[in-house]
């Protein structure tokens, strides 16, 4: 009995010492160790919040390394933009290429890396750090399990604060480039009838001049509403853009403040900042008008959005920031001169011909449609302010196609006070 009794204590032992052994040889938990490469997504198992608002649209890769530390790479999440079209037919939804890279949150970056180290468990660690990308510094703290992810960034800071600031609207002064930057240099002009053309830049005058909306006693052109609505825009430090408008739909157009995380910019040099939209409503708008004629190329104009305008989700809208158009000088030839602003503070900041003239030349044919100006003519005749200009609309319509072939120069923005 004494016997089988020390036998018994000598396996125990021997088990004891092998299982220290082995302990002995394992280490200490490295963070993370469980943890697999995985992709997490906002409205699944990501929670990202910045500054402790919760963000949408965006993914983060985790790929975790074998020493206990992880790159997290964001990005935003595709945009399906057959959604926005239900009524297409033209083009087949499973043969188009409809889902499209947008920009992560951190401003400037269609991705960006951050190296963190793990702490914690092997299956459930934490991190927390400071980063930068090429554009912004950052701090980020938060918890990964393979279930989840939770990711707060905060204290974002943009290392070119030059264009931070707050600027207000003009105020109406009769002329539509007073709030509007509007300029369009073209050897064709408008054939409003046979013989006799007229400028561009004379028909867009012509055309935000109108006296369009009511407001008060009286109606107004567009333009002259802009100062009445918009109130602000404030270029943040931390890139956020939020506006200051009065509410047209509450009695009395209280001012409000728009959240932060609608748009984002960087500076991306002396004249150039990079604004980061979500420009779905102007793809819908675009292919819902387009998919309703059947003499316009779909494929070739999904093709062009694709090419032109895609690329601005994931890497910004080039915005140009420079002197205000003070006003336009007419030649002698019919074109016009613009004199620019001396004050220092009157700025326009605007979409350039590097930008607007690939994207006029995509759209160009839709103007060659007679389906389509046939109804943006119905519309007009309609409406009391425009019916005088419908029947030259036929006209104005059918020449753009050539007026954007012919075109050198094209800016189109809005004037501010810094």
């Amino acid at each position: 009995m004494k016997k089988h009794f020390a036998l018994a204590l000598a396996l125990i032992g021997a088990v004891s010492m092998f299982t220290s052994c082995s302990d002995e040889k394992d280490g200490p938990i490295v963070p993370g160790s469980e943890l697999e490469a995985k992709t997490y997504s906002a409205g699944t198992d990501l929670t990202l919040n910045i500054d402790g608002t919760a963000t949408l649209g965006q993914d983060v890769e985790f790929t975790p390394a074998t020493d206990g530390t992880a790159t997290l790479t964001l990005k935003g999440q595709a945009l399906d933009i057959s959604s926005l079209i239900p009524d297409m037919t033209a083009v087949s939804k499973a043969e188009a290429a409809l889902a499209f890279p947008t920009s992560c949150v951190i401003p400037g970056s269609a991705e960006a890396s951050i190296k963190v180290t793990l702490a914690g468990d092997a299956d459930k660690s934490t991190f927390t750090g400071n980063g930068d990308t090429e554009y912004c510094t950052f701090a980020y703290a938060g918890e990964v399990t393979k279930d989840a992810m939770t990711l707060n960034l905060s204290d974002i800071k943009l290392k070119n604060t030059s264009m931070a600031g707050t600027y207000t609207t003009h105020a109406f002064e009769n002329n539509a480039f007073n709030e509007l930057r509007a300029y369009w240099v073209s050897n064709k002009g408008i054939e409003l009838y046979p013989g006799f053309s007229m400028d561009m830049n004379a028909i867009i005058n012509m055309t935000l001049a109108i006296p369009m909306i009511e407001f008060g006693e009286t109606t107004v052109p567009v333009a002259a509403m802009l100062p009445e609505v918009l109130k602000s825009v404030t270029l943040g430090e931390d890139g956020s853009v939020t506006a200051k408008y009065a509410d047209t739909a509450v009695e009395g157009m209280p001012v409000k403040e728009s959240a932060k995380g609608l748009a984002r910019y960087v500076v991306k040099d002396d004249k150039t900042l990079l604004l980061f939209l979500d420009p779905q409503a102007i793809i819908a708008t675009t292919m819902k008008a387009a998919s309703k004629s059947r003499s316009i190329d779909l494929n070739a104009l999904l093709e062009g959005l694709v090419t032109n305008v895609v690329p601005m989700l994931a890497n910004g809208v080039p915005v140009v920031h420079g002197a205000r158009i003070e006003k336009l000088d007419l030649n002698e030839d019919g074109t016009y001169t613009p004199i620019y602003d001396t004050d220092e503070n009157a700025v326009s900041f605007y979409l350039g011909t590097e930008t607007l003239l690939p994207i006029l030349k995509t759209v160009s044919p839709i103007f060659t449609d007679d389906e389509i100006i046939n109804t943006i003519v119905e519309a007009a005749s309609q409406d009391p302010n425009m019916g005088y200009m419908a029947s030259m609309l036929p006209g104005i319509l059918k020449s753009l196609p050539a007026i954007i072939d012919g075109t050198s120069q094209i800016e189109l923005g809005i004037n501010l006070y810094k």
